[in-house]
């Protein structure tokens, strides 16, 4: 009965009115793009672009974490439960805020903090414990065990954070030279110079060449 009613409901990600667009997925990878969901991380109060679950849902659909049906059914489920579509919200942000310290801190070549790294160890292990190994096509893939948790979209985000960093050179990974602005970018040649994202939202007015 429940799936009935799904089926004739309206699918809640097109009634998101945040003003995220795909011009601003400018990361190079999702984690990335996840990060940069916070535009302003140097600002005193900088503009939160999940600014609800519904919104979350809506981003995943646009940065290519979720299918849009499958998206879907958690906005519905997120409408339907929201003290614990709050928390899911809660917990997206915390692991974006040790994603970006992470993930800015091998930009500009240093460590990252063991805060930091045991905070996201924490979400990674969430996400071992949500997914399963499925043999498909003669491999083996890494596929989530339910898509229907509210959690999906961190348990996702984690899995592909870790395997970011193990696949991705120093080199190519930017943060943006704007004191004040903290988005995180992928360069295709590592010989560019430009040292800004160059992002919609940027506040920066020069814009990389």
């Amino acid at each position: 009965m429940a799936n009935e009613g799904l089926s004739v409901q309206k699918p809640l990600r097109r009634t998101q009115t945040n003003t995220l667009e795909r011009d601003d997925l400018i990361g190079g990878h999702p984690v990335l793009d996840f990060t940069n969901t916070l535009t302003g991380w140097g600002c005193v109060n900088p503009t939160d672009l999940l600014d609800s679950y519904l919104a979350l849902a809506s981003w995943s659909v646009e940065a290519g974490v979720m299918e849009p049906e499958l998206a879907d059914i958690i906005a519905m489920k997120g409408s339907l439960e929201p003290k614990e579509a709050l928390a899911a919200l809660e917990n997206a942000r915390a692991l974006r805020a040790a994603l970006h310290q992470i993930f800015s801190a091998y930009a500009q070549g240093e460590e990252p903090a063991v805060e930091d790294m045991e905070t996201f160890e924490a979400f990674w292990q969430q996400s071992l414990a949500s997914h399963r190994l499925a043999f498909v096509d003669d491999h083996i893939e890494i596929r989530p065990a339910a898509f229907t948790h509210l959690t999906i979209v961190v348990d996702l985000l984690a899995r592909d954070a870790v395997l970011l960093r193990k696949d991705l050179p120093d080199s190519r990974l930017r943060l943006c030279s704007h004191e004040k602005c903290g988005w995180l970018y992928l360069v295709h040649n590592v010989r560019t110079k430009g040292r800004y994202c160059g992002g919609r939202k940027c506040l920066n007015r020069e814009r990389a060449k």
